[in-house]
């Protein structure tokens, strides 16, 4: 039998241990996103993974030294479900739930307690995604926690009460192999010449654990490049009337007193207070002049769910004005990058929040902005391929009940919000939002951060890069001849209309781009904007 080699982890072990972990994925980030698939500039595994972990270990290394190794390990879990950016950030913060179930309740982490984490961390894993595929962080999770329960079964009673470096080596060797056959599994890994980012990611975090137990000296982590998800649009408000402020309230430690809750709420500055339902689940509304102090009191007694706020003195406004005084009964909430486009996505009728650049919003920023809407349904847009995973996280942790349509694009974020209808059922008009924006195809125009054959396109540094759908197409010397490139591939020449978004960077003349595009899909229809993007010289529309 093989022998422990090392003390076990208790709480105060395990965050520092941890913490190591984060301190090696975020000096490795640079190098993990430039073995992205697709060489642009927003390749973004290693920030988004490096973004979630650190902010997941945060809820961990923020509890007392007298918690548990099971405890730490669920609060890390529970941070990673808010901070998961990115698809590969949404993965891994499955595979941290997961290992927070398989270590729930334990107080000191042993062999075997750490074989059984990192094998349920590979299930949670595979759970989360609709069609995992092998060759991917998938795979290394699960060869991981494989090798660990094998060589876990090999120790003293199983691996209970022993020390688990050896059981941590075995996960590391086997992640190893496992991602440096990633690139004999994928043709998209083949042909680019690379192994799987996120693959790379998870390996870098199980060195960093090893690190951290042995002592070794770990990389010190770069500054904090993210930005918050800022909500634009906020208003004042004029307090003559009030809010009507409605919402649920579900059980969480203990029952609800209705008859205690509904004579607390009286006695404040509220009105027209309504109360119904049962110790398990109520249903409020209020009139009141502070809607903060309002559900800030009503959490201490439990959950708060599918908040609604109106303001009546802009309702009395409304019906003096127009006649009218009815609200929005489901809002559009959608991730834009660039003034053109959040101008774009405002005037049809959304709120706009921050898509960032490399690093992505997180679950936890997505369902925030949600829930300062103040209305129960808030359908929304990612607009981007790596925030579909967050988005569909932040469905669980969001108060209001979040609908997703799944635009990968700004420009199909666009189309489906054409077929938004804030008067309409959240479910029909989701329906309709999604066939919109089936019904366009999107173009992409980025310059190639690094040298790369992917699609069977072979890509030096700077070329510039057509993408169709998210899929690329062509390179070119220029991001114009990219662009109409990607336009041909994309339909052009038999399409109605064009809309193109300039971005940020590119210097071309309006007239003479518009000539270009004209020569090139004669008699089509094309409107040209100044959409402010980075990253991406131009973002096209066919319609």
């Amino acid at each position: 039998m093989a022998e422990a080699k090392t003390s076990l982890l208790d709480g105060v072990e395990l965050k520092r241990l941890f913490e190591a972990a984060v301190a090696h994925l975020e000096a490795a980030s640079p190098a993990i996103d430039a073995i992205n698939v697709y060489p642009v500039p927003d390749g973004d595994t290693g920030s988004n993974m490096s973004a979630t972990l650190r902010e997941a270990v945060a809820a961990g290394t923020a509890l007392d030294d007298s918690a548990g190794a099971g405890e730490v390990i669920g609060a890390i879990a529970k941070g990673g479900l808010f901070s998961a950016r990115g698809n590969s950030g949404v993965i891994l913060s499955q595979a941290l739930r997961g290992m927070a179930e398989g270590t729930d309740g334990i107080e000191t982490l042993d062999a075997r307690g750490l074989a059984d984490g990192l094998a349920r961390a590979a299930e949670r894993a595979y759970g989360a995604v609709a069609e995992p595929k092998e060759g991917t962080m998938l795979t290394v999770l699960r060869k991981a926690g494989e090798a660990a329960t094998s060589t876990a079964g090999e120790l003293t009673e199983a691996g209970k009460g022993q020390a688990c470096l050896d059981v941590l080596e075995a996960a590391i060797a086997a992640a190893e192999e496992a991602e440096e056959h990633t690139i004999e599994q994928l043709p998209a890994l083949r042909e680019a010449g690379v192994t799987d980012s996120g693959g790379e990611g998870i390996c870098t975090i199980l060195r960093g654990l090893r690190a951290g137990f042995l002592g070794e000296p770990v990389p010190e982590a770069p500054p904090n490049l993210g930005r918050p998800l800022l909500l634009d649009g906020e208003n004042g408000h004029d307090d003559a009337f009030g809010f009507c402020t409605e919402f649920l309230l579900e059980r969480e430690e203990q029952d609800i007193d209705l008859d205690r809750l509904r004579e607390e709420l009286k006695q404040t500055a509220n009105r027209s207070v309504v109360i119904v339902g049962d110790p398990q689940l109520v249903r409020v509304h209020v009139h009141t002049d502070d809607p903060d102090a309002l559900l800030a009191e009503a959490r201490a007694r439990g959950r708060v769910r599918r908040v609604k706020v109106d303001d009546m003195s802009a309702q009395a406004k409304r019906f003096r004005e127009r006649g009218e005084g009815t609200t929005a009964k489901v809002a559009a909430l959608a991730l834009s990058r660039g003034a053109g486009f959040d101008e774009v996505f405002e005037s049809l009728g959304a709120f706009v929040t921050d898509l960032g650049e490399t690093v992505k919003p997180a679950a936890g920023d997505i369902a925030r902005a949600a829930d300062e809407l103040r209305v129960p349904d808030v359908i929304v847009l990612p607009n981007h391929k790596n925030v579909l995973m967050a988005a569909e996280q932040a469905v669980e942790i969001a108060d209001a009940t979040l609908h997703i349509v799944p635009s990968k694009t700004l420009a199909e974020g666009i189309a489906a919000l054409l077929a938004f209808d804030p008067e309409g059922s959240p479910a029909k008009t989701v329906e309709a939002m999604a066939g919109a924006m089936q019904a366009i195809h999107s173009v992409e125009v980025t310059v190639a951060s690094a040298a790369r054959t992917a699609e069977g396109i072979a890509i030096e540094e700077g070329d510039a890069l057509a993408l169709v759908d998210t899929t690329l197409v062509a390179r070119a010397d220029t991001q114009e001849e990219a662009l109409i490139e990607g336009l041909r591939h994309g339909g052009a020449a038999d399409a109605e209309l064009l809309t193109v978004y300039a971005g940020a960077d590119v210097s071309a003349d309006t007239e003479a781009l518009e000539g270009m595009i004209s020569d090139a899909f004669p008699g089509v229809e094309l409107e040209i904007i100044q959409g402010g993007q980075p990253l991406y010289g131009y973002v096209a529309s066919i319609e």
